[in-house]
Order: C-alpha cells, then structure tokens, then sequence
C-alpha cells in the first residue's frame, strides 16, 4: 500500500515537472509526453478503483499532492496558469 501512496505522488510530481514549461520542447514532444502523463494517471487512478472507491479517491489525491507539492516546492510557489 505505501508503494502505491509513493507511486501516485511521483506521477504527480512528473506530471507537475514536465507541466511546468521549463522545458523548450517543440509543440508535438510535448503533446506526446502530456498524453502520456495521462494515459499513466488514469490507468493508476482506474486500477486503484479495483480495489475500491477509497483507494481510487486515493489515487487522484496523490496525484493531485504531487502534483501541487512540484508547484510549491520547485517553483518557489508560483504556478504557471
């Protein structure tokens, strides 16, 4: 169970890391890599709700921590709209 917690965060991390637009990738990569970063998190949020309700509003929590923790922590708390 604390494998899955950490999993969900480090995809909210990556998710918030290559969000972030501190990369200078063309405009195709980046489709590419957001796509991808969406297809990971909704398989994890879908095979946490195997499991249950809870485990899949779990998921999205985790992704969603990561995600605002990339933000606060690594951005010097301005996120980018």
């Amino acid at each position: 169970m604390f494998a899955r917690i950490i999993v969900g965060v480090v995809i909210g991390l990556a998710a918030g890391w290559f969000l972030s637009g501190k990369f200078s990738l063309e405009e195709k990569t980046l489709q590419i890599i957001q796509g991808f970063i969406a297809i990971v998190a909704i398989g994890f949020i879908a095979s946490s709700f195997i499991f249950g309700a809870k485990f899949g509003v779990m998921a999205v929590a985790e992704i969603a921590i990561g995600y605002f923790a990339f933000t606060k922590l690594f951005q010097g708390g301005a996120a980018k709209p």
